[in-house]
């Protein structure tokens, strides 16, 4: 089936180029992943994890979320206004992060440890930036073999110096520096074609259709802002929670748990939520229903997911334990609690450009701030009045499963219904 639909379907095509950059930039994390479990331990895995969801907010709302938009205008002279436009706001929003950063060690002790975190922190930013921007522009040209060279540069280069520092004993830090690396070599690409496509057909500035542009993409900063800005400090809220209530080992095992089992995402869900974002931006443009591809991708996703989640329900914890080591076999035993709440998310992730396309984002806002707050009040009710025992995390991670996989179940039903709607407006 998926053969037919290959030879019959550019969409599918799109989605197999992308699929083939993400499974070989994902198999290195794989390969790479029993070595690294080996010589780092839990909390050296956790300290990064929290690094991660910093830089990812931090990089997520840098922007405004402007760089989302960089597929939808009719012309690709508006889409490039969009770019710079984007680039602009984030360094000031690098720059006020290096200011909050540097008044909160004010208040602590100083330490090399602190200040490199900083560093490495604003420096990883800036590179995400340009490849959350790169990205973008390349869906809008359907340039999708850039994106997964890029995608395969970083994980060559991050998870090899990964496994050299430490094997050298760096630590934690050598686990950031290692990341910073990967960000800043496989971001080179998008920042020459930045500065090709500056000095060259779109050398020239436009105050007047820059307002135009903004007006017509307020929606972005003004609701998809706030709603990213809550996803992604849910994520580091919750590392804060688990590693003040539990311990930052426990944190580590939940981490890697999460990470494993948000791969199908990565692979398989993200490529194609992307090829996904720049064929429904140009069947809206066309005056096109995309309810009949939604339904087909979140059909074709389901197909995909039963049998890795199904393995991972039933033999998380032996999975786990033989391939990691016996150091996390307790991250098995949290990804079978977590199966069926990740693998409804893996089904939801084209739907997350739809509100983007539709111009639906305050509804789906509102029901992602419902999700993050019960997620958070979750994570702090528990152990607040249970304590931080091992018992009650494996009890909060049941609530927390079962409840966040209802939720987003009625996403779908959601997100089918409005695909089926009349657009509000039409892009510029």
């Amino acid at each position: 089936m998926l053969k037919k639909l290959y030879s019959q379907s550019n969409f599918m095509k799109s989605v197999f180029v992308l699929i083939t950059g993400t499974v070989l930039a994902q198999g290195i994390g794989i390969v790479i992943m029993p070595f690294l479990t080996r010589i780092y331990e839990p909390e050296a895995l956790g300290e990064l994890n929290i690094y991660m969801r910093l830089v990812g907010l931090v990089s997520g709302v840098a922007t405004a979320r402007f760089e989302i938009s960089l597929p939808l205008p009719k012309y690709e002279g508006h889409s490039f206004l969009l770019y710079k436009l984007s680039l602009r706001i984030a360094m000031f929003s690098l720059m006020a992060m290096g200011v909050v950063g540097a008044l909160y060690y004010l208040i602590k002790p100083v330490s090399v440890y602190n200040i490199s975190f900083l560093t490495i922190s604003i420096a990883s930013t800036f590179f995400i930036v340009y490849i959350n921007l790169g990205t973008n522009w390349s869906i809008r040209n359907k340039a999708f073999k850039a994106i997964s060279r890029q995608k395969i540069v970083n994980a060559v280069v991050s998870n090899g110096l990964r496994y050299g520092f430490g094997y050298l004993s760096f630590g934690s830090l050598g686990l950031l520096f290692a990341t910073l690396i990967g960000y800043m070599v496989s971001s080179l690409w998008y920042i020459r074609d930045f500065v090709r496509l500056k000095k060259g057909t779109y050398k020239n500035y436009s105050k007047k259709k820059n307002k135009v542009l903004v007006k017509e993409y307020r929606e972005f900063p003004l609701v998809n802002l706030p709603h990213v800005a809550v996803d992604l400090g849910r994520e580091l809220l919750i590392a804060v929670l688990v590693t003040y209530y539990f311990g930052i080992e426990i944190f580590g095992l939940y981490s890697v748990s999460v990470m494993i089992l948000r791969m199908p995402l990565t692979i398989i869900g993200t490529s194609i939520g992307q090829v996904f974002y720049g064929e429904i931006s140009e069947m809206v443009n066309q005056g096109k229903s995309v309810h009949p591809i939604l339904k087909k991708t979140i059909l074709t996703l389901l197909m995909l997911s039963i049998v890795p989640f199904s393995l991972i329900y039933f033999f998380g914890e032996p999975i786990f334990e033989f391939v990691l080591g016996s150091s996390y076999s307790e991250s098995g035993f949290y990804s079978e609690i977590m199966a069926v709440w990740l693998m409804t998310l893996f089904l939801i992730a084209p739907t997350s450009s739809l509100p983007l396309v539709l111009k639906r984002q305050k509804e789906f806002f509102f029901i992602g701030t419902f999700a993050s707050i019960t997620q958070v009040l979750i994570f702090f009710i528990f152990p607040v009045m249970w304590g931080g025992t091992a018992a009650t995390f494996e009890t909060m991670l049941w609530v927390l499963s079962i409840s966040q996989a209802i939720i987003l179940l009625g996403v779908i039903s959601l997100a089918l219904y409005y695909s089926k709607k009349r657009i509000k407006n039409a892009s510029v």
